[in-house]
């Protein structure tokens, strides 16, 4: 499902002008779908256990099950990655796998709605014990911080820490 440089016509490479020498970080699918980040791909192959996902279809029927589309960069990414016990040094926060072992992010997203009384369009994807979660918007694609002691700021828009996309938050995390 992942998309390769010879098929990604559709766009000029994005460019990290960040660093003293820009790099190019992905360039967009004709799909509309974004190709895994290098950077990325790197981070996940130096985590711990197999991370390549065999099993497809489970998470098919996950996203279908969460109403998140399949040309997003939560489904490229679960389509190919499987999250076994990511270390982050930038985070305590431990994510979950949308379809192994079992339906982890199902069973949080549940929760934040029914018990927190979050948005619809918002999907949990780590564990939730420590009364926080980050969470990923369906609608806007970004990845938000959530902490239940301020679930009414949250609620009002006055978020705390946010990236634009799951790659950019997942390189952060790994990193």
């Amino acid at each position: 499902m992942s998309c390769n440089f010879s098929r990604c016509k559709s766009g000029p490479p994005l460019i990290d002008h960040s660093r003293k020498s820009p790099a190019i970080l992905e360039r967009p699918c004709s799909a509309g779908r974004k190709m895994i980040p290098t950077k990325l791909k790197l981070l996940i192959e130096n985590q711990p256990g197999n991370t390549l996902r065999t099993d497809k279809q489970s998470v098919t029927e996950a996203l279908k099950q969460l109403n998140i589309d399949i040309n997003s960069e939560l489904a490229e990414f679960f389509l190919n990655y499987t999250i076994t016990f990511f270390k982050s040094s930038s985070s305590d926060e431990e994510l979950c796998d949308i379809a192994d072992p079992s339906n982890e992010i199902e069973i949080g997203t549940n929760f934040i709605h029914e018990v927190w009384e979050l948005p619809e369009n918002l999907v949990c994807l780590t564990n939730i014990q420590g009364e926080g979660c980050y969470l990923y918007d369906i609608n806007s694609g970004e990845i938000l911080d959530f902490s239940l002691a301020n679930r009414d700021d949250f609620l009002a828009g006055k978020t705390q820490q946010k990236w634009a996309s799951l790659f950019e938050f997942l390189i952060w995390y790994l990193s």
